[in-house]
């Protein structure tokens, strides 16, 4: 598997160690941001192969950090396109259609699995 760059924006510490930890054993760069105000500063000033948006976080949630992270991308001609996976507790269809309206590819659920963190990095 290709080495990837990523940027996890979450605000909770134990899910930051959880999936820090994961992203390790896969040998990946990884950058961490607390809120979604900072994830989005962090995309404006970088390249991510991979945005992991956890939706509940202050400043700015994971929706709108999302949507603003797709405007940067058209605002400065990006040719590719970052993918953008939230990370959330919720299985609810309303949580998913919210998070393909703001721009995101998918989701990933927590308690977090090695299998689907494998799949997304393997997409």
């Amino acid at each position: 598997m290709k080495q990837k760059k990523i940027l996890i924006a979450e605000d909770n510490f134990i899910n930051q160690k959880v999936i820090i930890f994961m992203l390790e054993k896969f040998d990946h760069i990884f950058d961490l941001a607390d809120n979604g105000k900072i994830a989005v500063e962090k995309f404006r000033n970088d390249n991510y192969d991979l945005v992991l948006m956890d939706l509940q976080m202050p400043e700015l949630d994971g929706f709108e950090a999302s949507r603003m992270i797709r405007e940067i991308e058209l605002e400065e001609a990006r040719i590719s396109k970052v993918k953008i996976y939230a990370m959330t507790a919720s299985s609810l269809s309303d949580v998913h259609n919210k998070c393909m309206e703001a721009g995101m590819n998918g989701y990933l659920s927590k308690p977090f699995k090695n299998e689907a963190v494998m799949s997304i990095l393997e997409e």
